[in-house]
């Protein structure tokens, strides 16, 4: 009898299941491409980075962040 360990055994689970899908398979792959879209082209188009265009280097963004983080505890 062979012994195996817990992960090695949900491992083996999902990959026989997967294997065995036809609809599935279809499915995970417009899940995939719908997350994708969601997370990087709108972030891209809806979210641009607005520190990198009003300041020029690190030390300036993050003396900015660190003001107003402050600022709000007085």
């Amino acid at each position: 009898m062979k012994i195996r360990s817990l992960p090695r055994k949900i491992f083996d689970f999902y990959q026989e299941g997967f294997a065995s899908m036809r609809l599935g398979k279809k499915l995970w792959l417009i899940v995939a491409v719908k997350l994708f879209v969601l997370y990087v082209v709108i972030k891209l188009l809806f979210f641009p980075d607005v520190m990198q265009e009003q300041f020029s280097n690190d030390t300036q963004r993050s003396d900015f962040v660190l003001r107003q983080l402050t600022q709000g505890a007085r």
